[in-house]
Order: structure tokens, then C-alpha cells, then sequence
């Protein structure tokens, strides 16, 4: 029979281990919880403002960040914009897609204390390329709302494919009524 205190002992220990297991999980965690809406990305201590992000990005929502973080940072904290929320595709593997050139539209809406109007923010620029020097530059406030939008532009292939097909068609059904009449 094993002692009473290396039961107890062993009780403990394992006790410890597993209190301990959830704060590793936390403190790995890439976005810890503020509240159940909000993502807190900035340390305590540090003067934070709060700023939505919606759109085609990876991870929406509430997001509390340091103060004068610019929107280029906050895009790259929620991963970016996010091509695959914006392509359509019927039915498989939207082949046209790989020739498109995706545009990304930002938008920041930032409220006017002056005018107690809405002050529109917009950046524009492809996806192989870098951020807008502008956009590294310009500073969040407090309850700001930033949207991002992917375009896809048609390509000149594209048009050239929709021709040949439409064409094809037009020809196929004139030979068919060729044939019946």
C-alpha cells in the first residue's frame, strides 16, 4: 500500500499542474479577451482607444489598441484583407479568378466634432502591392470605424473569353436553325 503522504503529495502536485495548464493556454493566446465584444491588443497601463474594423479582413470586430496606432497596424492585427471573403464562384474553381487583379478599398469614418457630421477617410490600392505611404501615417482615434472592400476588376483576357464564348453561342444556334429549317 502506498503512504498517505506520497498520495497527498501526489494530489497536489497534480492539482498544481493543472491549475497551471489554462494560464500557458492564455498567455499563447495572439488576441486576448477585454470583454466578450472586445479584442484587447494594447498592454495594460498603455493609453488605448477602441476601433472597429469591418469588411473583408480575417478577424472583424472590436479591437482596443495603443493610442496613435496607424491603420496600416490595425490591418495587419486583424490579418489583413481577406480575398477569399469577397470571390464568388459557381459551383468548383472559379478559373477566371486567377487573371483578376484584386483592389483593396479602405475606409475610415471618423465622426466631426465640429460638424457633428462624418468625416470619410479613403485609401486605395492592389493587393501586390504595398500600403499607401498615407495610410502607414495616419493615426486612430477613439471610436473610429474602418471598412475594407476587395474589388475584382475584369481583366482584358476575361473580355476576350466572354467574346470568343458569346460568339460561339450566337454561331452554334445559328447553324442549329440552319439545320431545322
Amino acid at each position: 500500500m502506498i503512504p498517505l503522504f506520497i498520495r497527498t503529495a501526489f494530489l497536489v502536485l497534480l492539482l498544481a499542474t493543472l491549475a497551471a495548464i489554462p494560464a500557458k493556454a492564455q498567455e499563447q493566446a495572439p488576441y486576448a479577451r477585454f470583454s466578450p465584444d472586445i479584442v484587447r491588443l494594447a498592454p495594460p497601463g498603455v493609453l488605448a482607444d477602441t476601433v472597429n474594423v469591418w469588411g473583408a479582413v480575417s478577424q472583424r470586430g472590436r479591437f482596443m489598441v495603443p493610442r496613435g496606432t496607424s491603420v496600416s497596424e490595425i490591418l495587419s492585427y486583424t490579418g489583413g484583407p481577406d480575398i477569399s471573403s469577397g470571390r464568388r464562384s459557381r459551383g468548383g474553381t472559379n478559373v477566371l479568378g486567377y487573371f483578376t487583379t484584386p483592389q483593396v478599398d479602405v475606409y475610415l469614418n471618423r465622426k466631426d466634432e465640429n460638424e457633428n457630421g462624418e468625416y470619410v477617410e479613403r485609401w486605395t490600392y492592389r493587393l501586390s502591392e504595398p500600403f499607401p505611404p498615407d495610410m502607414r501615417n495616419y493615426p486612430l482615434r477613439n471610436g473610429e470605424y474602418v471598412t475594407v472592400y476587395i474589388r475584382e476588376r475584369p481583366t482584358t483576357l476575361q473580355y476576350i473569353l466572354f467574346g470568343v464564348s458569346t460568339l460561339g453561342s450566337l454561331a452554334g444556334g445559328y447553324f442549329l436553325l440552319e439545320r431545322i429549317l
